[in-house]
């Protein structure tokens, strides 16, 4: 017998596969009951809603790559290595955007908390290297995690297109790890 705090996790995993490869709209409640092999009653016993279900879903998803290593400074190489290793993170958060699921978004947003950690290193090599172009660090943030999303997302296009070699991955893994050591000021 499957406790609550196995059959939620069990939930919440059943819905972030289901969501690989189908939008939200198109998953019912009895699907996702189905995945996780319980009761569909269970969805509504432990989240009230399949709306619930979701967010938790997202804030699960968020805390797993928000957390990165710990005392490690720098972000960039751990989040590229998330995203390439589970692939539906960035089709479920495409899907949101997309479907204009800004109370999504919200949900696998880091805290404000998390966010300010995050940022701080940004910070301070901006100002070690003496680069005050009067741009909030928030803003290369933030361009850093869409071009992020949108390598793993573009990444068929990029690779028939563009003409990406065979390593392109670990390269950018490389330019990451550069970029965090940068950040780390060591």
């Amino acid at each position: 017998m499957a406790t609550a705090e196995q059959t939620r996790e069990a939930l919440i995993g059943a819905l972030i596969k289901l969501l690989e490869e189908r939008s939200l709209g198109e998953i019912s409640v009895r699907e996702i009951a189905a995945e996780a092999g319980v009761n569909h009653g269970l969805v509504h016993r432990y989240f009230g809603s399949k709306d619930n279900l979701v967010h938790a879903a997202a804030r699960r998803v968020s805390e797993e790559i928000h957390r990165g290593y710990p005392g490690q400074r720098g972000m960039s190489a751990f989040t590229f290595r998330y995203l390439r290793d589970h692939p539906e993170v960035v089709r479920i958060v495409a899907r949101a955007c997309l479907e204009s699921r800004t109370d999504l978004l919200r949900a696998a947003s880091p805290d404000p908390a998390r966010l300010e950690q995050i940022i701080a290193p940004l910070c301070e090599a901006m100002a070690r290297t003496g680069i005050d172009t009067g741009v909030d660090p928030h803003v290369p943030n933030a361009f850093a995690i869409s071009a992020l999303f949108g390598w793993f997302l573009f990444h068929p296009l990029l690779e028939e297109g563009f003409g990406l070699p065979f390593d392109a991955d670990e390269q950018v893994e490389g330019l990451l790890q550069l970029l965090d050591f940068a950040l780390a000021g060591d």
